[in-house]
């Protein structure tokens, strides 16, 4: 048994196979409700990175379909690179080396930069021209990648917390 695949559970370490024998009958429930948060997550920062294939303006620059990659919409590219990076990074998550709580926070740290760039962009818009539907749609779901980041990173210290 690898280092990654081993839980150490009071002060012995079991292997995924036997860990539902030694923690009881409701473990596999626990396991599939985290990977119902890393689902959520990854939805989450999907639905955000196509919210920049919308147009961020109505018209002029980022006018048209992938309006927030635009040169003259620099906050609406801050957006869509944050919500790429967070993708990435929440996909990435699913491999055993990477599900450190820490990796959360930075994934909800994505998220809020997509909301935070997005409302700057809105605040902000190239010149001549008005906010349209993809900075609303990304602050949406930058904020829900944001809320389901965090539950994952709260509910990942919960265990080690509880002497298990």
């Amino acid at each position: 048994m690898c280092l990654a695949c081993s839980t150490p559970v009071r002060g012995q370490a079991y292997g995924a196979e036997c860990l539902a024998g030694v923690l009881g009958p409701d473990v596999p429930d626990a396991i599939e409700a985290k990977v119902h948060r890393a689902d959520r997550t990854i939805r989450t920062l999907g639905l955000a990175v196509l919210a920049t294939a919308l147009p961020w303006s109505r018209f002029g620059p980022g006018s048209g379909a992938f309006g927030a990659w635009t040169r003259s919409g620099r906050w609406s590219l801050v957006a869509a690179l944050a919500a790429i990076a967070g993708l990435a990074l929440a996909t990435a998550r699913r491999r055993p080396r990477l599900r450190n709580p820490t990796w959360d926070v930075v994934t909800a740290s994505l998220g809020a930069l997509v909301v935070v760039a997005s409302l700057l962009s809105v605040l902000f818009p190239p010149p001549f021209s008005r906010p349209w539907l993809g900075p609303w749609f990304a602050v949406v779901f930058g904020a829900s990648a944001f809320a389901a980041s965090i539950v994952a990173a709260r509910t990942a210290e919960e265990p080690t917390s509880a002497g298990i």
